[in-house]
C-alpha cells in the first residue's frame, strides 16, 4: 500500500512540475524584453530558455508510461524544480511591477464612455 502511494505522489509530482515549468514558459515569454531590463532581472532570453530545459527535463522526468524517468525526484529534475520555483518567487512579481499597463479598470484610460 505504501509503495502505490508513493508512486501516486511522485507522478502527481513530476506532473505539477511540468505543468509549472509550461505555465512559467509561456509567462516568461510574453514579457518584453525591455520588462527585464528594469526589473533587473538578467534577460529575456535566459529566462526562457532555462525555462524551456526546465520543462523539458520535466517532461523527461515524468514516470513510466508517460515520460522515460523515474519521476521528478532525480538531481536533474530537482534542478528543474529549483529554476522554476525561482522564476515564480523572485522573477516573476518583480516583471509584474515592471509590467507597462494596459487598458482596463486597473490602468491605462480614465473616464467613461
Amino acid at each position: 500500500m505504501f509503495g502505490q502511494a508513493q508512486t501516486l505522489l511522485v507522478m502527481v509530482l513530476s506532473f505539477a512540475a511540468f505543468g509549472a515549468g509550461v505555465w512559467g514558459l509561456v509567462d516568461a515569454a510574453r514579457y518584453q524584453a525591455g520588462t527585464y531590463v528594469a526589473a533587473g532581472k538578467q534577460s529575456k532570453a535566459l529566462w526562457v530558455v532555462l525555462l524551456a530545459v526546465a520543462s523539458m527535463v520535466a517532461f523527461i522526468s515524468l514516470p513510466f508510461p508517460y515520460g522515460r524517468g523515474g519521476g521528478i525526484i532525480s538531481f536533474l529534475g530537482i534542478a528543474a524544480v529549483a529554476v522554476i520555483v525561482l522564476y515564480f518567487a523572485t522573477v516573476r512579481p518583480v516583471l509584474r511591477q515592471h509590467e507597462p499597463r494596459r487598458g482596463g479598470p486597473r490602468g491605462g484610460t480614465t473616464g467613461g464612455w
